[in-house]
């Protein structure tokens, strides 16, 4: 046997048999002799740095990964990222390391076109609205059971958001800020229970005090970071189902469905506490043709804007609406 296939070969010797074929020795600078046994055993007692060497790459050959698989940030959230599951995706959002932990999270809407905030801009409550709540990430290999974890990491992994945690501590900020701010108008409806698992964290489930209820399911997802790990993008395609409350205070309306699409970029700030991010929210809010008192609207079949980029068929396009926000963590 010839050593030329390299050391993949000798290693495969080395664990299955404990010895290495005579002809192998030192690469095939021995010489074959017929006469011999043809197996020498290796003597556990050698100081030779080539056995050495080869007994400490076994781990990473029969994995068949490089032994600096991981050696960036960048490199250990594309490896973990790489089991993507066929049509959606990476299992989760995976950010660096340095996201474990808890920060004081401050949010700026600067501009939105969504139905909920025209409707506050229509009692008086005007953008910006600036938000300040609490986020939580943990490390990926946490386990389903966040409620005991701390800032520590101590494996050094990816980490990954703890979605049930933020959105409820979000979702609790802004109504707040909406009461100080239009103390008179209706209060949003608290969030009596979430449901969410990192096991499964495509499915995020909520009920409020009302009675309605709104689930949110991620469809299809991607994810890129920088080589440093000082700058992630990520974007989720969502279908949120939403169930209004029935006039006798318990769900029961009809439920409406509707697509939804999250683009984030977070960069590093001036230290390691520090983290910037923008996020811009689309939401579905019918078709266009729904909206037949829009100025836009009122010329298809005609000179409309619309209609004359895409014709009379614009009426069936999804009208997206958009929410744009500045997000600024830091750590507590």
């Amino acid at each position: 046997m010839s050593c030329v296939k390299g050391r993949r070969i000798i290693c495969f010797f080395v664990a299955l048999f404990g010895f290495l074929p005579q002809e192998c020795n030192s690469f095939g600078l021995s010489s074959r002799d017929t006469k011999s046994s043809r197996y020498t055993p290796i003597n556990e007692e050698t100081n030779d740095p080539l056995r050495r060497q080869i007994v400490s790459s076994i781990p990473f050959l029969a994995l068949g990964l490089p032994a600096n698989a991981a050696e960036t940030p960048a490199e250990a959230i594309r490896l973990i990222s790489s089991k993507t599951i066929p049509g959606l995706g990476p299992p989760d959002v995976y950010y660096p390391a340095n996201f474990v932990g808890r920060w004081k999270t401050t949010r700026v809407i600067s501009s939105s076109d969504d139905p909920f905030f025209k409707d506050l801009e229509n009692l008086g409550v005007k953008l910006p609205i600036q938000v300040t709540s609490e986020s939580r990430f943990v490390p990926y290999d946490a386990g389903k059971d966040f409620q005991q974890i701390d800032d520590a990491n101590p494996n050094n992994v990816p980490a990954v958001a703890d979605r049930s945690f933020n959105e409820k501590s979000y979702y609790t900020a802004l109504s707040q800020e909406i009461d100080r701010l239009y103390s008179s108008s209706k209060s949003m409806p608290s969030i009596q229970s979430i449901n969410w698992t990192p096991t499964n964290p495509n499915v995020l489930s909520m009920d409020y005090s009302d009675g309605s209820s709104k689930e949110v399911k991620v469809t299809k997802r991607s994810s890129d970071v920088s080589n440093d790990g000082s700058n992630l993008f990520s974007s989720e395609f969502r279908r949120i189902t939403a169930v209004p409350s029935s006039p006798s205070g318990i769900a029961g309306g009809i439920p409406s469905v509707y697509k939804s699409r999250v683009l984030t970029k977070w960069r590093q700030g001036n230290s390691n506490d520090v983290i910037e991010g923008i996020e811009i929210l689309y939401n579905e809010a019918g078709v266009l043709g729904d909206k037949s008192t829009d100025p836009l609207q009122l010329g298809i079949g005609g000179g409309g804007a619309i209609s004359s980029l895409y014709g009379g068929d614009s009426k069936d396009l999804a009208d997206w609406r958009s929410t744009k926000t500045k997000i600024l963590m830091e750590r507590m």
